[in-house]
This record gives C-alpha cells, structure tokens and sequence, in this order.
C-alpha cells in the first residue's frame, strides 16, 4: 500500500511560508491558488508583494535570516547540555 502526499493549498498556509521565510514557497501557494482563482485580489496583490523587493519584502527577509540564527543557536545550546 502507498501513501499519498495530501496536498493543502491555502492563504493560510502561504502565510505560513512567508513567516517561516519560505518565500519561494509562498509564491508556489499563490501561484496555484491564483490558477484556480484568477480573480482573486488578494492573492494578486500578496504574490506582488512576493515578486518584488519592496522595502516591506526586504524586512521580512531580513526578520527571517535573523530568526533562523536565534533558533540554531538555541538548538546548539540545547544540543551542548
């Protein structure tokens, strides 16, 4: 018996991406979730958002590089006790 990979495209879970720093991954969300609804505005404008290197894009990345180091060297301490 094989297990299938579920698959859940969601907003929600692009903005689970973007906060993790994933954003390759968020703008893969919104690209199918666009296929599906091309009309949707929101999901136009967070992909925008995405695409470019705003000032608020740069913030993110720069929040996200920042957090990933705090979290290795919490790992490192934890993994030295």
């Amino acid at each position: 018996m094989t297990q299938k990979r579920l698959r859940i495209l969601s907003s929600t879970l692009a903005e689970i991406y973007m906060r993790q720093g994933h954003f390759d991954k968020a703008s893969e969300v919104y690209e199918k979730l666009l296929a599906r609804d091309g009309e949707n505005v929101p999901y136009r404008k967070r992909l925008s958002l995405l695409s470019g290197e705003t000032p608020d894009i740069k913030k993110l990345k720069l929040l996200s590089r920042i957090m990933r180091k705090i979290e290795e060297r919490r790992d490192e301490r934890e993994a030295d006790k």
